[in-house]
């Protein structure tokens, strides 16, 4: 699923040897979910990834939808009134993440140079900042950084 290369980050961060090989993929594995994330919506390497996904997801939410009903019944018949509330609670929950899942296939899109950008800009930020608090130095966010080139391709739903 990967977007932006081993090769391609070590690029951008001016990397040469191995030893942090692994540490970097971690890092573009979060910067990944993290700009999908920002995105609200599912992001595929090619079309036809995306094809698929969109092609699955009416049938997964038909099959979660099937599960919820088939939950609430089952939950109706409790005469615990506390475990039948948990019960009705866990299917509307597992409901609304497949909708969230469907929703972001049927609004997925391929990967673009802008998305991979932002990626390897949250790589590069990732891989210097290494700790969550920065001691006697002079912080500043540089202006039209990650958010700015995934705002367009956001989803506001």
């Amino acid at each position: 699923m990967s977007f932006v290369t081993l090769a391609e980050a070590k690029l951008h961060l001016r990397v040469d040897g191995t030893d942090e090989d692994a540490l970097i993929g971690l890092y573009i594995n979060a910067a990944e979910q993290a700009a999908i994330k920002a995105l609200d919506r599912g992001v595929y390497v090619d079309g036809t990834a995306l094809g698929v996904a969109k092609a699955a997801a009416p049938g997964e939410l038909d099959t979660a939808i099937a599960a919820y009903e088939s939950a609430i019944a089952a939950a109706e018949a409790l005469a615990d009134e506390t475990a039948k509330a948990a019960s009705i609670q866990t299917a509307g929950n597992d409901l609304l993440r497949a909708q969230v899942a469907h929703r972001h296939a049927m609004d997925g899109m391929v990967v673009n140079e802008a998305i991979k950008a932002a990626v390897l800009l949250i790589v590069g930020s990732l891989y210097t900042q290494r700790e969550d608090a920065v001691v006697g130095v002079s912080v500043e966010q540089l202006p039209n950084g990650a958010e700015w080139l995934l705002a367009p391709y956001r989803v506001y739903a």
